[in-house]
Formats: structure tokens, sequence, C-alpha cells
């Protein structure tokens, strides 16, 4: 009898929860500015599809015949799961380029204003920010989330980085600007020109940052190529919001995730309609604030590459807290480009986490 009860619990559960993983899979196809629910089901997935891969011993030692569930579930899941790991055990990602091979460098990095907390500068974080930016030492950087000021007595971040990183080139959103010299946007800076950038509006940020994609066209050697740097809409939970989670307060919650999924699909769809009528080869860099099993992703990843998959291993992890499976800043170049190295880098203490790849743009 209690090996019935044993079995009947086993089957249930591998049942709901292969009904659940195939939810979180599919789901995400649907627009979640139509269909909230599609908005949660993708964070779920990096959790469940592990723990239903468990159950295939499970059953093969106690009892075979219900393998095929996980088995099968697990083959429906195989594109979903393509996207949320790297498989590259034994790539070489040392980031250094060949000179004169026509490879650059491009680093994408969502700074959280640089640090800044309460209008104040966290010299810890402001510090770990330039360690990397001057070790990486990256071609082209994009930073999103970016803060920097005028006044003599503050932090000129644009003015700093141009001298460590020896950019002759820069493009800053600005859109947003407090007490006429506090700014804050997307900032790019360049060692190649930059022979046209433009800040094209998406939307409306408290933050600044989040409101416009920046778009800027880089001549490299006799080519030219495109790059937009984005942060799509946020969350934006404060302190408040955590502790209302587990209160009939948490409702409030929900209705601001469901707001960000509308806002941030609508932005996903304009920004693969810019990447679809460019005239130049594109990269796609930045904070897209959702995983890879997501409709942001998705809809904004169709005919791009992930640098990261195509030669990372594991999470790919970029966001330091929540959970350890968060993937949410990327790196995706068309398929005009070869990737040959990518790096998430670790930088303590950071809310995000810098990616760079080595390209190069192939010849026909």
């Amino acid at each position: 009898m209690f090996k019935v009860i044993i079995r009947r619990l086993l089957l249930w559960s591998n049942i709901i929860l292969a009904l659940i993983l195939l939810l979180s899979t599919y789901l995400p196809y649907l627009n979640p500015g139509k269909y909230w629910m599609a908005g949660f089901a993708g964070l779920l997935f990096p959790l469940l599809f592990p723990v239903c891969l468990l159950f295939i011993p499970v059953w093969l030692w106690y009892q075979k015949k219900y393998a095929f569930i996980s088995l099968t579930v697990a083959c429906l899941c195989l594109g979903a799961a393509k996207h949320t790991w790297g498989i590259h055990f034994f790539q070489n990602n040392n980031i250094p380029k060949q000179h004169g091979s026509g490879e650059f460098t491009l680093m994408t990095y969502n700074t959280s204003s640089m640090g800044l907390a309460y209008y104040r500068n966290d010299t810890t974080k402001l510090t770990a920010i330039y360690d990397v930016i001057k070790a990486a030492s990256p071609d082209i950087l994009c930073l999103q989330e970016f803060y920097t000021n005028d006044k003599q007595e503050y932090t000129n971040n644009i003015d700093s980085i141009r001298l460590v990183g020896s950019y002759p080139y820069h493009y800053f959103t600005c859109d947003k600007t407090h007490w006429d010299t506090w700014h804050y946007g997307i900032v790019l800076f360049s060692r190649f020109p930059i022979i046209n950038a433009i800040s094209i509006p998406c939307g409306k940020s408290a933050m600044g940052s989040g409101s416009s994609f920046l778009q800027a066209d880089i001549m490299m050697q006799k080519d030219t190529i495109r790059i937009f740097s984005v942060q799509l809409t946020s969350y934006m939970f404060n302190g408040k919001d955590y502790s209302d989670i587990h209160t009939a307060k948490g409702t409030r919650l929900i209705n601001k995730m469901k707001q960000t999924f509308s806002r941030r699909s609508l932005q996903a769809l304009q920004l693969a309609g810019l990447v679809a009528q460019s005239p130049y080869p594109v990269i796609v860099c930045g904070d897209f604030n959702d995983t890879p099993v997501s409709f942001t992703y998705r809809t904004i990843s169709r005919d791009l590459q992930d640098a990261f998959l195509q030669t990372g291993t594991g999470f790919g992890r970029t966001l330091s807290y929540l959970s350890p499976t968060l993937r949410i800043d990327y790196l995706l170049p068309q398929h005009k480009f070869r990737i040959h190295t990518s790096k998430v880098l670790s930088v303590s203490p950071s809310e995000h986490f810098p990616v760079i790849a080595c390209l190069s743009l192939k010849k026909d």
C-alpha cells in the first residue's frame, strides 16, 4: 500500500510539473501585452526544466514505463533550454583580439546610475565600474542607466571615461536632467568614428534610462555598422514592493508587473522593427529586463545571434541578486558578424554584470 501511495505521488507530481513546464515554455510565444500571464511564465523555466530531467533517472530506477513523461516534455522544451544555457564547456573565452584582423571588442553594461544612491556616489561601486572598464578596455562601450554631472564638485563621468578608455567619440541620449547638471540616460563610447547617432523615444521612465533607444552608426575602416544600445522597461520595484509580497497589498506588485509586460512588449516590437529596417549590419545590446524564455527576447533576437549562447557555458547570469538564473543583459549581433569570444564579467559590488564580446564583420 505504501509503495502505491509513493508511486501515485511521484506520478502526479511529474504530470503537474510537466504541464507547468510546457506552459512556461510556450506561453511566452504570446504577447504579454494582450495575455499578461505569458509575462510570468518564462521566469519559471530555468528552475522547472532541471527538476523535470531529475524525474527521468528516478523513473528508470523505480518504474521505467513512466520515464516517457519527462523524456517527451524535455524534448518539447529543448528549444527554450538552448536559449537558457550555454553549452560550450571547452571554449577559450579570452577576449584579446588579433590586431589587423578586423576584430573589435564591444562591451554592454548597466551601471545602475554609476553607483549613485540617494544623490551620493557609492565610491566602492564607482571604483569597481571604472576598474572593469579599464581592464576590459573595449573598443566600443555601451552603458545603460548612466549618470554624469556637469558641476565641478561632482563626477563628470563622460569626461572621465573618455580619458580612462581613450575614447575620442561618444554619444549620450540624456533622457533626463535634474537641477540642470545631473544627467541620466544611455551612452556609447567608441574608438571608431561615430558618423551618425540619434535617440529614438520608446516610452517613459522615471529613471531616464529606458525612455529611448540609442542608435549609432559607426565607421569601421570602410564598413559602417549600426548599434542599438537599450534598456527596456524595468519593474522598478522598491523596498515597499518587496515587503508587500506576502500581504494583501501584493496585488499591487502584480499589477505593476502586468503594466511593465505591456510596455516592454511594445518596446520589443518597436526595436525589432528598427533592426529589420537597418541598411547596415546591426548589433543589439543592453538590458532587456527579461529572461531568454520570454516574448521580449524571442521578438528581438529573431534573426540575431546571442554572443553568450555561441561561446558561453551555464546560465550566463548578469543580475547579481534575486536569482542565480537571471540573464537579462544581452549582446546580439546579426549573422553578418562572426563571434570569436564572449564573456560575462563578474564585478563586485555591482547590480548587473557586463557582457563583452570579440567580433568581426564577415566579408562576402
